[in-house]
């Protein structure tokens, strides 16, 4: 079985590194917010860094692999990512599932937004990193 090699173009590469960028913007303000008992964000604003560093991050995925997100809910970013990405893992799921249980905006039915737990959103940061990871090695492999 031979493998195909997608090489974004320029414009798509320069996403790619935008969206790290800022991914890693948010995911060190949420890491060093995490381990600082002294952090002035509540829960919620964590929240909302992990949030957003989840959704640049597989943006910036997406760009590598020369493909526009057409999603901005974790679990469907994920699932969208999944179509190109052959190392993505369970826990990785795990991560997006968990990021996705504390909004509902798209259902009138829904409960609107909760707050995690200081012991979930460890968890998220965790899983976050673990993409960090994965997504730093395919963007730096096409630059």
């Amino acid at each position: 079985m031979s493998t195909t090699t997608i090489v974004p173009n320029d414009e798509m590469k320069a996403l790619a590194l935008s969206s790290l960028r800022y991914a890693n913007s948010f995911y060190s303000t949420f890491e060093k917010s995490m381990n600082n008992e002294n952090s002035r964000f509540d829960n919620d604003l964590l929240y909302n860094f992990a949030v957003m560093s989840l959704e640049k991050y597989f943006v910036g995925l997406l760009a590598s692999y020369d493909w526009n997100a057409a999603h901005h809910m974790p679990i469907a970013l994920f699932k969208e990512v999944l179509q190109f990405e052959p190392d993505l893992t369970d826990n990785m799921k795990q991560t997006a599932i968990l990021v996705s249980k504390f909004e509902a905006i798209c259902s009138l039915d829904g409960f609107g937004y909760r707050t995690p737990s200081s012991e979930e959103l460890e968890i998220m940061e965790k899983g976050i990193g673990e993409i960090k990871t994965l997504v730093e090695k395919r963007i730096a492999a096409i630059n």
